[in-house]
Order: structure tokens, then sequence, then C-alpha cells
């Protein structure tokens, strides 16, 4: 039984990287790019879909721009709101 072991490698020489590919293509190491911000983001929806799908959860329709606009609008003003509070409290 061999031992299988992951590490992180930073090659600060050339050289390296040449000696690294000489060993992935002889299948003596495995060599994976890191996941993008991108990839993580699908990977994670993918996930978050089928957590819901078995839970029982209906699916969530995706969110229009107008709706989206809309939520923000309403932040913002109470936001707003707050913060006028907060003037006229200090103003007394």
């Amino acid at each position: 039984m061999t031992a299988l072991r992951t590490m992180s490698i930073r090659i600060v020489d050339p050289k390296a990287e040449r000696l690294i590919d000489e060993l992935a293509s002889q299948n003596l190491i495995e060599i994976e790019e890191p996941e993008t911000a991108q990839e993580e983001f699908i990977r994670l929806g993918r996930g978050m879909a089928e957590r819901r799908r078995q839970a029982g959860l209906p699916e969530e329709d995706p969110m229009t721009m107008e709706e989206i606009v809309a939520i923000i609008k309403e932040a913002r003003a109470e936001r707003y709101e707050e913060k006028q509070k907060q003037k006229n409290a200090a103003c007394r």
C-alpha cells in the first residue's frame, strides 16, 4: 500500500518546473491546477442546489434585475431614514 500525500509547492527556479513536469509525465505525481474563484462559486452553487433538492425544498427562480434593484432601493431608503433619525436626535 502506498502512502498518498498532498502538498503545496512554490517553484522558485525554472529548472524545478521542468523536473516536476518530468515526474508528472512518468505518472509519479499528479498536478492539479488551483480552483479559480469562479469555479468555486459554481461548485458551491451546485452543492446548495443539490442540498435543497435533497431536503425537498422547491427550486428558487433566479431574481430578475428589477427585483434586485427594488431590494437595493429599499435597503438604501431604510439606511437613509436611520441616518436622518440619528442626525435629528443629535440636533436636539
